[in-house]
């Protein structure tokens, strides 16, 4: 159908399409449904900014969480895949993401994302093994948690699980990597740069010299701010961590319907350390079945 590039045109939809929720606001933004059965759910307080949401195959799910900063994206859903974005995350430039076979991208509430950045679950050519002939580059889901940082132009690929309050470093090319909370990772390949640190979203562009003196110290900055310095720093929680692998079984082997019925559960959650993996036994534990 022709590209969608108002709200109203979204009650309009054919061929087993569907939108859920508010109608977003849309500023030189379209929607473009190719396929069948493709479901887009926008929460109240949704503005799209400059952006496109294509899907280009069947039974794919956006999900856009409230926002108080515009959305800015392109996203390429290509054929059951799942799209989730959580509340109040800044998008400095359009954010670009590629899904494809299957395959799925969750990003966590409160990210702060640079401009440049692109977001890609497939290779997407073919490799194989000379000896085997067995492919060796599936496609992958990708995860990132609340409270994340990614720099201007990074690259986050196939199998990358990125915790809660980390860094990732502009101009870095992420793949497959399982990134901890709490650290920062930058370069080409993506590494580790430090950790045990913390992030705080304030810009430092027009400060003058008594804001930065007064930064130095977290303890009286947060004061100025009245900001609570636990909110930065995550923790393992058995009682709150869900499992990467048990949304991407959600969002791979359940009917549409149930992965919306999850993300929405998921939209109105409030634990704050869901996204820690990095203790051992997390990663290996099974939330849903």
């Amino acid at each position: 159908m022709a590209a969608i590039t108002s709200s109203d045109m979204l009650k309009e939809l054919d061929n087993g399409n569907r939108f859920i929720g508010t109608a977003p606001q849309m500023n030189n933004s379209k929607i473009v449904f190719n396929g069948e059965g493709n479901v887009l759910i926008c929460e109240d307080g949704v503005n799209l900014v400059n952006s496109s949401i294509t899907f280009n195959g069947d039974d794919s799910v956006v999900y856009l969480s409230k926002n108080r900063h515009n959305y800015i994206l392109s996203v390429s859903a290509n054929g059951e895949n799942v799209f989730y974005m959580g509340k109040n995350n800044y998008m400095n430039g359009v954010l670009n993401v590629i899904l494809s076979e299957r395959k799925h991208c969750l990003i966590g509430d409160n990210c702060l994302l640079s401009f440049g950045i692109w977001i890609r679950n497939a290779d997407p050519h073919l490799v194989y093994d000379c000896e085997s002939n067995q492919r060796i580059n599936p496609s992958k889901s990708i995860f990132i948690g609340d409270h994340v940082w990614v720099g201007q132009s990074a690259m986050i690929l196939k199998g990358t699980k990125i915790d809660s309050g980390s860094i990732i470093g502009a101009m870095s090319l992420v793949a497959g990597k399982n990134i901890p909370s709490n650290e920062s990772w930058g370069g080409n390949p993506c590494r580790q740069i430090a950790k045990n640190i913390f992030w705080e979203d304030s810009c430092v562009h027009k400060w003058d010299r008594s804001m930065t003196q007064l930064s130095n110290n977290f303890e009286k900055y947060s004061k100025k701010k009245n900001l609570s310095i636990s909110a930065f720093k995550f923790e393992y929680d058995n009682s709150q961590t869900v499992s990467y692998e048990d949304i991407d079984c959600i969002f791979s082997e359940k009917s549409v319907d149930k992965k919306i019925e999850f993300m929405t559960e998921l939209s109105s959650g409030n634990a704050k350390n869901r996204f820690v993996h990095s203790n051992e036994k997390s990663f290996k534990k099974r939330l849903f079945r």
